[in-house]
């Protein structure tokens, strides 16, 4: 048995499937009250002196299912994990804010932010999250919401451009073309005028992370189809990204940010000695076609061909030997 820690729980039958978060922590025991929510962020400000600070924002609304009380049972382990094959400089120089995301029309804790954090207060952070299990049933979550707070409050005065700050939402719905003023107001404090615009919001908060969207799948195809449609246009392709299996969550996030510090090899070792190779094939076969500045990941080749361009190679990527396609210059790795 693979995977970290204990062995939670899980299982695809409906019965089970299809409960709410909030109805899945009260069955297991897990006592979540609104009143123990951390509260919404009005006039707080997030600070780190970190110079690799990473956010994760967690969907937490019933769409979700049992999601979120698996991921906040593996996300303790992610700072541990990433000290492995994070380089010298960064391995005492990284924090992490945990968020919870909601529905800001209907739900009674749709944006709870954690302080930037390390070691063992990241646990107290997560277990101080609300997977509050509402939602508005409209295939949209306040995404915005959480992405407006973190672009207008949270200074990061030390935080390198390479690599850049890094944010992952988790969910599996798509967010509203407008930031509502009224929620901007009551929920963060600011006083603006009018709805801000969630597409310009986006474009911006780019320019400050490296912003991915770890995807569950949608019940409806229809609906999945315009979700995923909807965030590549905000985030760019390579940036949506289709979880399989949520055992493999905090790999997956893993596995981006080895990407991202060319951590890479030291990942791979790490996983596949830790892993099953059914586990291992989880991650790789979800984090493939992963693109980063130059670099692109790729876990299957069908044949000589580049996965970017269609251009001919003259040979396949080994896995410790890189391939750079002579027509687009991507170099390509193998997973």
């Amino acid at each position: 048995m693979g995977g970290y820690g204990s062995d939670y729980d899980y299982s695809d039958d409906d019965s089970v499937v299809k409960k709410s978060a909030a109805s899945y922590n009260i069955d297991h025991g897990r006592k979540y009250e609104t009143k123990g929510a951390v509260p919404p962020p009005v006039g707080k400000h997030l600070i780190t002196e970190a110079k690799f600070p990473i956010v994760v924002a967690v969907d937490v609304t019933g769409s979700m299912k049992t999601w979120p009380q698996i991921i906040f049972e593996k996300l303790c382990i992610l700072y541990n994990e990433a000290l492995f094959f994070l380089p010298d400089t960064l391995k005492d120089d990284f924090e992490i804010s945990f968020a919870a995301i909601g529905d800001a029309y209907s739900d009674s804790a749709p944006l709870q932010v954690t302080d930037f954090a390390e070691g063992a207060e990241l646990d107290e952070n997560i277990k101080a999250l609300y997977p509050e299990g509402g939602g508005g049933g409209q295939t949209r979550e306040t995404y915005e919401l959480a992405a407006y707070y973190y672009l207008k409050h949270c200074d990061m005065p030390n935080a390198l451009s390479q690599p850049k700050p890094l944010l992952i939402f988790v969910g599996d719905e798509g967010f509203y073309s407008k930031i509502n003023r009224k929620h901007i107001m009551d929920l963060i404090g600011d006083k603006v005028k009018t709805d801000q615009i969630a597409k310009n919001m986006f474009e911006q908060l780019r320019q400050k992370f490296n912003v991915y969207i770890l995807r569950v799948r949608y019940d409806s195809e229809a609906s999945n189809k315009r979700i995923n449609e909807d965030w590549v246009k905000v985030l760019g392709e390579n940036n949506v990204i289709l979880m399989k299996q949520p055992r493999r969550i905090v790999d997956t996030i893993l596995g981006i940010i080895a990407t991202i510090v060319d951590g890479w090899d030291k990942f791979k070792d790490r996983i596949e000695i830790r892993q099953t190779p059914e586990q291992v094939d989880q991650v790789y076969s979800t984090l493939s076609g992963l693109q980063i500045e130059n670099k692109k990941y790729v876990y299957k080749f069908q044949a000589l061909q580049c996965p970017k361009c269609g251009g001919a190679l003259d040979e396949v990527p080994d896995y410790n030997k890189p391939v750079k396609c002579p027509f687009c210059q991507i170099q390509l790795v193998r997973i």
